[in-house]
């Protein structure tokens, strides 16, 4: 699941580059991205029902973040 996870994220970071190069938040638009991709590999490689709920509400904070853009 983690290198499924990782492929999948690698061509949305390649797609959002080019697609939200000339906007001018596009910094802030690729830290929330990434953001969303590390709590989805925490929750993911999470051991205990702790952890995995710190990355299922780490998703749900960068999804929320990312719907602005």
């Amino acid at each position: 699941m983690l290198f499924i996870i990782c492929f999948i994220s690698l061509n949305v970071h390649i797609f959002s580059i080019d697609y939200m190069y000339n906007d001018e938040k596009f910094y802030k638009f690729l830290s929330f991205l990434s953001l969303f991709t590390f709590f989805m590999a925490f929750m993911v490689t999470s051991s205990n029902v702790v952890q995995f709920f710190v990355g299922w509400e780490g998703i749900g904070l960068s999804s929320y973040l990312l719907i602005n853009f």
